[in-house]
This record gives C-alpha cells, sequence and structure tokens, in this order.
C-alpha cells in the first residue's frame, strides 16, 4: 500500500466538515425558506392557480418565518406543537417510554 503522508501534509489543507451556519440568500432566507417559496409558488400559482393563497403563505415563509426563527431556538416550528400540544411521535426517534427525546 502507498503511505500518503507526506504527500498530504505538503500539498493538503485541513477542510472542516461541518457547517456552522445556514446557507442563506440575501443574508436574509436560509436555503430551506427559498425551496419552500418555490414549492409554494409551483403548487398555489401555477397548479391551482390561487393566487391569494400564494401570497398569503409566502407573506408567512418568507416575512413572518425568518423573524420566528431568529428569536427563538433552532427547530422551533418542528419542537414547537409537540411541547405546547402535548404531542408524542412514537418511533425510533422518540419511542415510548418515560424519557422524551425529541422535547
Amino acid at each position: 500500500m502507498y503511505d500518503y503522508t507526506e504527500l498530504k501534509e505538503k500539498h493538503g489543507r485541513k477542510v472542516s466538515q461541518t457547517i456552522d451556519s445556514p446557507i442563506t440568500v440575501f443574508e436574509i432566507w436560509e436555503l430551506s425558506d427559498v425551496f419552500i417559496a418555490l414549492f409554494i409558488i409551483l403548487i398555489f400559482g401555477v397548479v391551482f392557480y390561487s393566487w391569494w393563497t400564494m401570497f398569503i403563505l409566502l407573506t408567512f415563509f418568507l416575512g413572518v418565518g425568518p423573524v420566528i426563527k431568529k428569536r427563538n431556538n433552532k427547530g422551533v416550528f418542528l419542537h414547537w406543537p409537540y411541547k405546547k400540544l402535548n404531542m408524542t411521535l412514537p418511533s425510533l426517534i422518540n419511542p415510548k417510554g418515560k424519557r422524551k427525546y425529541s422535547d
């Protein structure tokens, strides 16, 4: 087998394996917000041709959503209904029992 340690030390550079901040568009919206907006435009603007529903959903997801995400902890839209409405999700992620994994 070949040993690439010398080549790695001479020509290589360290690359971070994780992204510490989300990918944003115009420093306002996360990439997931943009894809949700495109999906809303496709469904309610093209398929169903419901402009008012499209504008209301776009206002929420591109206007109100980022403000709520900045003011609260990460995952507020996923964890809030489970915590406030006493919902449980029994599965591999949150098995039934005394210990809660998702809240």
